[in-house]
């Protein structure tokens, strides 16, 4: 792999596919990862093929017309994450579905279709590139954050954990085997400055109602 500032990191969580089929009382086909970067969203000058074929194959996470791949991206689509979305379309083409995830919060007076709308008058290159969009509410967000806390110590921006429920909604529609199919949800994680605010949100994820999940199935 090329030496770039961007290292991206691929995370495998099988537990937390368990976890989210729990709290959303759903089953998700396939396998579950989490992508992100330690050093934040990053230059988007620095993501080349490469750094994303090398680090999927480290992970060996075959993508192709039998395996297909679910990449969810937060709505709030930036340069970094534009140029995500054309490198994965580059490389793989009609094997990866991007599939954009916000909170209602955010978009109150948008639906799915125009979030779509609206990201392609401001980035007309990703017209077709993008499957589908979803808009949730942020229940989850915290009990998510609270579990990645406490089983692989890192600290997930609660904005952009929405991503995570993504595989939850089913879009996984084609005909593909259960065991081929791969989620990758690309989180951005907290910065350094919003630590003061971690203690609240693991509270708030541990009083959640649903968080009564057993991590050591």
């Amino acid at each position: 792999m090329i030496n770039s500032n961007i290292k991206l990191q691929v995370l495998p969580i099988p537990w937390m596919k368990q976890k989210l089929e729990y709290i959303y009382d759903t089953h998700i086909l396939g396998n579950l990862y989490l992508m992100y970067n330690e050093m934040g969203f990053g230059d988007p000058n620095q993501i080349i093929p490469s750094i994303i074929h090398g680090t999927l194959e480290d992970y060996n996470i075959c993508i192709d017309n039998i395996h297909p791949l679910y990449l969810y991206l937060p709505a709030e689509v930036n340069e970094l994450t534009k140029k995500l979305i054309d490198t994965f379309k580059a490389l793989y083409s009609n094997n990866v579905f991007i599939i954009l995830g916000g909170y209602k919060e955010y978009y109150p007076t948008n639906n799915e279709l125009n979030c779509i709308a609206d990201l392609y008058m401001f980035y007309p290159s990703l017209v077709n590139k993008i499957h589908k969009s979803f808009l949730i509410d942020s229940t989850k967000s915290y009990e998510i954050f609270a579990s990645l806390s406490d089983t692989q110590n890192i600290y997930v921006n609660p904005k952009y954990s929405c991503t995570i429920s993504g595989p939850t909604l089913g879009y996984n529609l084609k005909n593909h085997s259960p065991n081929n199919i791969t989620h990758l949800s690309f989180i951005k994680l907290l910065e350094e400055c919003d630590y003061y605010n971690i203690m609240d949100y693991y509270l708030n994820g541990l009083s959640n109602t649903n968080n009564n999940f057993k991590f050591n199935y």
